[in-house]
This record gives structure tokens, C-alpha cells and sequence, in this order.
């Protein structure tokens, strides 16, 4: 017999999968299928006619469990259609009971008790006879529970008990795998140094980004290219560990400046950076861009001692920054492979970069339209 099953769509699930700063992009293997089929064969592993699969959110739990709420991630048997998503406070039900002391638990007459709780009963297609419960573990943290149901046979003993004890080791290694794939395939993606994402994954993701507008999807796309202007000579007077660290703090700045936007910021490669923002035209990338000009040139760099015995440099207006802007809609040409449509966008913004340099650093600069100027903001007077 197929046992109905359902998961949380991946854009929510991503938030739950959030362990130790995992990002929601996936992985070779999908979270969402990966944990429906746990859940199914936990019914295989101990018999029982539904289960269901609690998470905490790593994003806003407390060290306190008992002030966490769970949500219900994955369930297998007879629940509702709207069970997936349901959100469970660890005071009230099993479920919670379970998460909250960090031990399984068997409750064979639920009557007062309840599996869930006394709202989340509801996502049960019948009432709960029986309940066992088991915490599911990451790296020693208790993170949320997986629940046996019985809605219409007996309870469960002492075997039962032991089995679900095993598959709920077995579910916590199966989830510290799949986060352990995640994070190694996060990591390749990474700048070590910046912790920005590196070149290689910007060209993936620049790819793809083209690939969707040139296939007909609404919006577009801004890319910036970014210079730090004056490292060089900040690396050649206190060394290269000073440069390190401030292209470090770029990163930090580039981040808090791009925090309400949708973008992706990389390190291209030693002291230059760049910038995909989705959904966003020429004129506010040019709006965005000229913000982080500004915000690089306030910031005071090395405001501390990088080493013993070194004084903090607490360098201002020393490190500026030049930037180049182009955008898909105004400097792809239409109808051209989204492979040269790609190369014509790095092309251009780099031009436009190499413009600011040209114009005395510290500014801005549009790529050029064919036949036409270029565009410049904000271009720093040299004293």
C-alpha cells in the first residue's frame, strides 16, 4: 500500500535546513525528497500508522527548548493537507515533550495528552490513540522529533521503544550527512578569505541569471564590478596582512551595504570584486552602486592592531573604491546566445571599471550603449 506523504516546498524548508549557516541552495541531493523518504521508513522500521517529522527554526531558537517552537516538516499517513507548515510549542503534546527533554517518550492512552498539541491535533485525518516520540540530534543539539501515531490500532511496547530509539540515531546521522554534503559544496563555492562567494560560482550563477532573462523571464539584472583603489600601496607600506584585512572589512562593508537588496557579492580576485543584483535596471544599480562608493570611503580600515606590537593604522578616505555598472536590458544585445550575452555584460562593466580608474578612481562609471557616452557619478577632485 503507497502511504501519502508530504514535505514543506523547498523555499521554506531552506530556513529549517539553516544548520551552522547552510545556505538554501541544494545539493546533489534534495532535502525535500530526501526527508520524505525518512519519514515514510520510519513507518517500515517500527509499524505504525503515520509519522511525522518536527523541526526547530536555527535561525531563532533559544538555548531554553521549551521556548522554541517547532514546525511540522514532513509527515507520512493519514494527516491533513494542511498539516506541513503547522507550528507546535514544545510546552504542550508529545512532540514538544520529546524535543524539549531531549528523551524519547511513549504515551499509549493519549485521552488528556496530546500528540502534538491542542491546536496541531487538527492536522490529524482521526484522533490519536498512541504516541512515540524520539529527538532528532545534530552535532550533540537537540534540533526536533519524529513522531510515531497509531489513530486507530494499539500502542507500543518496549521493542517498539528500542527500534525507534535505533532509526532515531539513524535519521540524526542521515540529517548530519546531508548538512555535511551541503556545507562541503558551500565551502567550494567560498572565498577563504573573504568568505564571499568566489569566481568560479559567480560565473555559474551569472549564467544562469542570463540564461532565465534571455528565456523570456520578466526583470533584469545589474552587474558591478568593483576595484579597490590604493591597496597596493597601503600592502607595500604595512604589508600584506594589513591587505588582507581590509579586504576583509571591503567584504563586511559590501554585505552591510547590499543586506536589503537581492544580490550576490563575490570576490573576483585579489583586490577586485563583483556584484550580480537581480531584479534590479541600470539607474539603481547606479543608485546602489554609488552607496557602497560612499560607504567604502567613510569607512575607517584597521580601526585595531593586526598584530603585537602593531599600531591600529585606523586608515579613512585612504582606501576608495571604483566601480563599473552595466545591465542586461541596456547593454546585452537582444537575441544574441546567452553564452556571448554573458561575455558582452562582463566585457562591458570591466570597460566601464577600467573607466573609472581612467577618471581618477573613487567614482562610478555606466558601460557605454553602442554609440553612446558613458555615464560617471561621484568622481572624487584629487587634492
Amino acid at each position: 500500500m503507497t502511504v501519502p506523504s508530504r514535505v514543506l516546498p523547498q523555499a521554506k524548508l531552506a530556513r529549517f535546513m539553516e544548520r551552522h549557516r547552510l545556505l538554501d541552495e541544494t545539493s546533489g541531493t534534495a532535502p525535500e525528497r530526501f526527508l520524505m523518504t525518512l519519514v515514510k521508513k520510519a513507518l517500515d522500521f517500527v509499524p505504525a500508522e503515520a509519522a511525522v517529522l518536527l523541526l526547530d527554526d536555527p535561525i531563532a531558537k533559544e538555548d531554553d527548548r521549551s521556548r522554541n517552537e517547532l514546525t511540522v516538516i514532513a509527515t507520512a499517513g493519514d494527516f491533513r493537507e494542511t498539516a506541513v507548515g503547522v507550528s507546535v510549542r514544545p510546552v504542550d503534546g508529545i512532540a514538544g515533550f520529546t524535543y524539549a527533554r531531549g528523551e524519547r517518550t511513549a504515551v499509549n492512552e493519549v485521552k488528556g495528552a496530546r500528540a502534538l498539541s491542542l491546536e496541531a491535533d487538527g492536522v490529524f485525518a482521526s484522533p490519536v490513540r498512541s504516541a512515540l516520540g524520539v529527538p532528532v540530534v545534530i552535532e550533540s543539539h537537540v534540533c526536533g522529533s519524529l513522531v510515531l501515531v497509531n489513530q486507530r490500532g494499539g500502542g507500543f511496547d518496549e521493542r517498539d521503544e528500542r527500534l525507534m530509539a535505533l532509526f532515531g540515531d539513524t535519521l540524526s546521522l542521515a540529517l548530519q550527512n546531508l548538512l555535511d554534503e551541503r556545507r562541503a559544496r558551500e565551502v567550494a563555492r567560498r572565498d577563504s578569505l573573504t568568505a564571499l562567494y568566489n569566481d568560479r560560482y559567480f560565473h555559474k550563477k551569472l549564467q544562469q541569471e542570463i540564461d532565465r532573462l534571455a528565456g523570456g523571464a520578466d526583470g533584469d539584472l545589474t552587474l558591478l564590478f568593483l576595484d579597490c583603489d590604493h591597496l597596493k600601496a597601503v600592502n607595500d607600506e604595512h604589508g600584506h596582512l594589513a591587505g588582507s584585512q581590509i579586504l576583509r572589512e571591503v567584504a563586511f562593508v559590501l554585505q552591510r551595504q547590499l543586506a536589503a537588496t537581492t544580490s550576490l557579492p563575490c570576490r573576483y580576485g585579489g583586490d577586485e570584486f563583483t556584484v550580480i543584483l537581480l531584479d534590479c535596471n541600470l539607474a539603481q544599480g547606479m543608485e546602489i552602486a554609488e552607496r557602497i562608493r560612499a560607504a567604502i570611503q567613510e569607512w575607517t580600515f584597521l580601526p585595531m592592531s593586526i598584530g603585537p606590537g602593531e599600531p591600529a593604522l585606523k586608515l579613512k578616505g585612504v582606501i576608495t573604491m571604483s566601480l563599473g555598472v552595466a545591465s542586461y536590458r541596456r547593454h546585452c544585445t537582444p537575441g544574441r546566445p546567452p553564452s556571448e550575452q554573458k561575455n558582452e555584460l562582463l566585457k562591458k562593466a570591466d570597460a566601464a571599471l577600467y573607466m573609472a580608474k581612467d577618471q581618477g578612481k573613487n567614482c562610478v562609471v555606466s558601460a557605454r550603449r553602442e554609440g553612446g557616452p558613458p555615464s560617471f557619478s561621484s568622481v572624487l577632485l584629487k587634492t
